[in-house]
C-alpha cells in the first residue's frame, strides 16, 4: 500500500520518461532522470576519468546537464536526487553541478551520505545529503515515492532504489553483486527485493558490467586466505593499494595485519578521510593501539609494518606514486625486501600509468603483486551472469534495460534476459541521452539528446572550454613556439632580432627561421611606418608569417607572438 496520499493516477500525466545523462554505453558519469509530468527525480551524479587519449590537463569528465536545464526552463521541477552508493562515478559530480541547479533534497544511505557530505565540505558547500535508512519510504512531489534496498558491492551501504509512480513502479539496480557471505556481514536484502517484485515492477534498469562472466561473482572473503599467504611470505614492509572507498578490503588487510603482528599505517589524503569516516560510523575495525603514524615508519622493524595507501590506478599525485619516487614527506621508501599488493583491477584506460608505476616499483627489487600475475587479491563488485539472472527472477519486471556498462556488456545482458525467456521486444537497449517513455505497460523509445563531453579541471573546478582543449592538444602533439620581439613603431622594423623559444620539439633550424621571419615581417610592417597601427596588427602579421614558414617545414606548433612597441 502506498504511503504517499498524492500518489494518484493523475490523468494529466502522459507517462514516465527515463533518460540517462551518462552511464549507458560507458561505465562512468552515471546520472539518470525519471520524469513524470512536471516533476524530475535524479538518480546518481558521477564523474568519469580521462584515459590516455584525452588531452593533457583534463582531470575529470562530468555529465552534460544542458538537457536538464532545458527541462527546468520549460517549467519542470527537480523534486529530489537519490545516490545509490559512494563510488566517484556515482557521486563525484555532485559538488560540481549543484550550483548550476535549483535547490532540492538529496538522499543516500549512511556511508554514501557521509562520503558525499565530506566532499561537499571540501568544496565549501553547505548543502547536506540526508542519511536515509534502508526500506524507509520517502515521498517526493506529487508523483514519486522511493525506498533504498541494501545490496552488496565493493563499498559499504550500497543501495538499489525502488521507485513508485502513478505510471508504474521502477527498480533502479545500479552496481551490485549477490555476496552471500560478505566480509562486513551484511548480505543483500533478498527479502526486500522480492517484496519490490511483488509490487509489479514495470521496468528494471540493471547494472550489466559483469554480464560477460559466467556463474556468480566471488565473495570478498576469498581474499582473506590469499592475504594470509602473502603476509606469511613477506620479509619486509607490506604496502596494499586499493580504491579508497573499499572499506571491506581495508578491514581484511587490518585483520590480517593484526594476526601477523604488524602495525597499520594509513597514507594519502583519500585514505585518511575514509579512515576517519569509517571510524566515526563504525565501518572500519581499526583498534587505535594498532595504528602507527607515517613519520614513525622509517624507524620501525619493516616486518612489523603494513601501509594502506591510494594509487592502485597509477594516479600521478597518489601516495603510492610519491613513495615509489621517494618524494613523500615522511621519508617512506620501498626496499627490495618489501611487498606491494595492487588489490584492484585496472580501470580501462589507466593501464599505461599503472604499469609504469609497477615498473618503477619492480626496478627497486620489491615483490609486486598485480592483476596480470595474480587474480587472488581482487574480486569484482559487479554481478556475473547468475547474479544478474537472479535479480531479474526475483523482481519479475515486464521490461529490462541494462545500464552502467559498455555496449558489449549491454548485448551480453540482452542474451541473459533472452535465456530467461524475455521477448526481445521487452529488452530495451538505450544510449545515453536517449529517452524512453512508459505508458499503460508499453514503452516508446524517443529521440536522442546530443550530449557533449564536459571536461573539468580539478584544481579550479571549472569546465574547460573547447578552445582550451584544442590549444592543449596542439601543444601536446606539436609543441609551442614563443616569439618575443620589440618593433619600432616608426619604421616597422625589429629593434633587435626576436627571441625564439621552442618547447616540446627540437628545432635546430631556429637561426635560419629567425632571419626569414625578420625579412618577411619587415616587408609588411615597413608599409605601415608613420601610421597608427596597434600591437594587435603587429602580432597578427608576425603570427601569420611564422605559421607559414613553419608549415613549409611541415611543423605545426602553437605560435605565441609577444610584441612590444617602442
Amino acid at each position: 500500500m502506498d504511503n504517499n496520499p498524492n500518489l494518484v493516477n493523475n490523468p494529466q500525466t502522459q507517462g514516465l520518461s527515463f533518460i540517462s545523462l551518462g552511464g549507458i554505453g560507458s561505465v562512468t558519469r552515471n546520472m539518470y532522470l525519471y520524469i513524470v509530468d512536471n516533476e524530475i527525480l535524479i538518480v546518481d551524479c558521477g564523474i568519469g576519468f580521462p584515459d590516455e587519449s584525452v588531452v593533457t590537463g583534463v582531470d575529470f569528465l562530468i555529465p552534460d546537464i544542458t538537457y536538464l536545464k532545458k527541462l527546468i526552463d520549460e517549467g519542470k521541477k527537480i523534486v529530489g536526487m537519490v545516490l545509490s552508493h559512494g563510488h566517484e562515478d556515482h557521486i563525484g559530480a555532485v559538488p560540481f553541478l549543484l550550483d548550476q541547479l535549483p535547490s532540492f533534497p538529496i538522499y543516500a544511505s549512511r556511508f554514501t551520505a557521509l562520503l558525499t557530505n565530506e566532499k561537499m565540505r571540501d568544496f565549501g558547500l553547505n548543502k547536506r545529503i540526508e542519511d536515509l535508512a534502508f526500506n524507509k519510504e520517502i515521498s517526493l512531489g506529487k508523483f514519486f515515492t522511493f525506498r533504498l534496498i541494501h545490496v552488496t558491492h565493493s563499498v559499504p551501504d550500497t543501495a538499489h532504489i525502488f521507485i513508485k509512480t502513478p505510471k508504474g513502479n521502477f527498480y533502479h539496480g545500479s552496481d551490485f553483486k549477490f555476496d552471500l557471505s560478505p566480509f562486513d556481514g551484511y548480505p543483500s536484502d533478498l527479502q526486500a527485493i522480492v517484496a519490490a517484485g511483488n509490487e509489479n515492477v514495470t521496468a528494471l534498469f540493471s547494472d550489466c558490467l559483469g554480464s560477460e562472466r559466467t556463474g556468480h561473482s566471488e565473495s570478498e572473503r576469498v581474499i582473506g586466505k590469499n592475504l594470509d599467504d602473502e603476509f606469511r611470505r613477506a620479509t619486509g614492509k607490506i604496502f596494499i593499494t586499493t580504491y579508497s572507498s573499499n572499506v571491506s578490503r581495508m578491514n581484511q588487510a587490518i585483520e590480517t595485519a593484526i594476526k601477523f603482528n604488524r602495525k597499520i599505517c594509513f597514507l594519502g589524503r583519500s585514505f585518511l578521510k575514509v579512515r576517519d569516516i569509517g571510524r566515526k560510523a563504525n565501518y572500519l575495525r581499526l583498534p587505535e593501539k594498532w595504528e602507527v603514524k607515517p613519520e614513525n615508519i622509517s624507524s620501525m622493524n619493516p616486518t612489523q609494518v603494513l601501509v594502506l595507501l591510494p594509487g592502485s590506478q597509477g594516479q600521478e599525485e597518489s601516495a603510492l606514486v610519491r613513495v615509489a619516487s621517494e618524494s613523500n614527506r615522511h621519508g617512506i621508501v620501498i626496499d627490495k625486501k618489501d611487498t606491494v599488493i595492487f588489490s584492484a583491477d585496472p580501470i580501462p584506460g589507466n593501464e599505461i600509468s599503472i604499469y609504469s608505476l609497477i615498473d618503477a616499483i619492480a626496478k627497486k627489487g620489491a615483490r609486486v603483486v598485480y592483476s596480470e600475475i595474480s587474480d587472488e587479491f581482487h574480486v569484482s563488485g559487479h554481478g556475473s551472469q547468475n547474479d544478474l539472472k537472479l535479480l531479474i527472477s526475483l523482481l519479475k519486471p515486464k521490461f529490462v534495460s541494462p545500464i552502467s556498462g559498455n555496449f558489449r556488456h549491454m548485448n551480453a545482458y540482452k542474451e541473459i534476459a533472452k535465456e530467461l525467456l524475455y521477448d526481445e521486444r521487452n529488452i530495451i537497449l538505450l544510449e545515453s541521452g536517449q529517452e524512453v517513455s512508459f505508458t499503460n505497460n508499453s514503452y516508446r523509445v524517443g529521440k536522442k539528446q546530443n550530449l557533449q563531453t564536459v571536461y573539468l579541471d580539478e584544481f579550479t573546478g571549472e569546465e574547460m572550454e573547447h578552445f582550451v582543449l584544442r590549444d592543449r592538444q596542439k601543444i601536446s602533439k606539436e609543441g609551442v613556439m614563443i616569439i618575443l620581439a620589440e618593433v619600432d613603431a616608426n619604421t616597422g622594423k625589429f629593434v633587435t632580432p626576436p627571441d625564439i623559444i621552442a618547447r616540446g620539439f627540437l628545432y635546430p633550424g631556429k637561426e635560419e627561421f629567425t632571419k626569414k621571419l625578420i625579412r618577411e615581417s619587415e616587408k609588411l610592417l615597413s608599409d605601415k611606418k608613420g601610421k597608427a597601427v596597434n600591437l594587435g596588427y603587429y602580432r597578427k602579421v608576425i603570427l601569420r608569417i611564422a605559421e607559414r614558414l613553419l608549415m613549409r617545414e611541415r611543423r605545426e606548433p602553437m605560435v605565441i607572438p609577444i610584441i612590444v612597441e617602442v
